[in-house]
């Protein structure tokens, strides 16, 4: 071999060598791969937990609510009875008053809803128009329209006060029906009176079965079978000494929707009476 050809091999060799060092460096300064993840949970820390100092039951919002509108619609059908009691005494200076009070009780009562128990966006409009009907007989003392606007309203509020206590809405038309009686047998109007006889009528056909399935009701039922046909028998005349007599089986009828006392060593309820709650 030739000098050259030796300088030659010579050369590529140190070049050869060369290389293998360079990339050598290169590999020792790669990141080393991260060892394999362990199935093994990682320690967690540990904490108190927060006690609190006075725990109570969760709230039930909507009972809670039902219960105020349920008092807010008693105390609005109680004004109202307060005010018919003044406009038949003539002092209106008071029925005003109560007006004024039933009015700001009426704001708050429970807003129309699709859903039970709320009553219906049409019959909410009926019960804003009487309500002004109402407000104007009083500032015309005009007795025989306040008659007229208190019934309505005395009987919408009662038909929602009836869904909140369970009671039949036919039972709560009856009372209805019954007020009507009154006032146009008082007016002398023997048209509107036959046609709230008729509607009576057909109110307690359809509540009596209700009635007969109370304990003690098919006497009471009974019993409400002959009042009523002596009422569609009856003259405007004779309607004054009946009516009483037909109030007094109502209140007696209603009282079978009240919760009974519970027996003796359980927590004591208060009974009611009438339309108490």
């Amino acid at each position: 071999m030739t000098k050259r050809a030796t300088a030659i091999v010579f050369v590529i060799s140190l070049l050869t060598l060369g290389g293998f060092v360079i990339v050598s460096n290169l590999a020792s300064t790669q990141r080393l791969p991260l060892p394999p993840k362990t199935t093994q949970p990682l320690p967690t820390a540990t904490t108190t937990p927060l006690m609190a100092t006075s725990p109570s039951p969760p709230i039930n919002k909507t009972s809670q609510a039902e219960g105020q509108w349920r008092n807010d619609l008693k105390e609005a059908q109680t004004l109202l009875d307060q005010l018919a009691v003044e406009v038949s005494a003539s002092d209106w200076a008071k029925a005003q008053a109560h007006f004024v009070e039933f009015s700001n009780k009426a704001q708050q009562l429970p807003a129309p809803q699709l859903n039970h128990p709320d009553i219906s966006p049409v019959m909410q409009d009926f019960f804003a128009l009487y309500k002004l009907q109402l407000g104007r007989a009083l500032n015309e003392q005009n007795a025989q329209q306040v008659r007229i606007s208190h019934n309505q309203l005395f009987g919408i509020i009662g038909e929602q006060r009836a869904r909140f206590r369970g009671v039949p809405l036919e039972f709560q038309r009856l009372r209805f029906l019954l007020r009507e009686i009154e006032i146009w047998s008082a007016a002398g109007d023997e048209e509107i009176l036959k046609m709230r006889k008729t509607a009576l009528g057909e109110a307690w056909r359809d509540v009596r079965p209700v009635i007969v399935a109370r304990r003690s009701g098919t006497e009471s039922a009974s019993h409400f079978d002959e009042l009523i046909a002596k009422l569609a028998a009856s003259q405007v005349a004779e309607l004054a000494a009946l009516l009483p007599e037909l109030n007094k089986e109502m209140e007696k009828m209603n009282n079978m929707f009240q919760p009974r006392p519970r027996l003796t060593g359980s927590p004591s309820v208060p009974a009611k009476t009438g339309e108490d709650d």
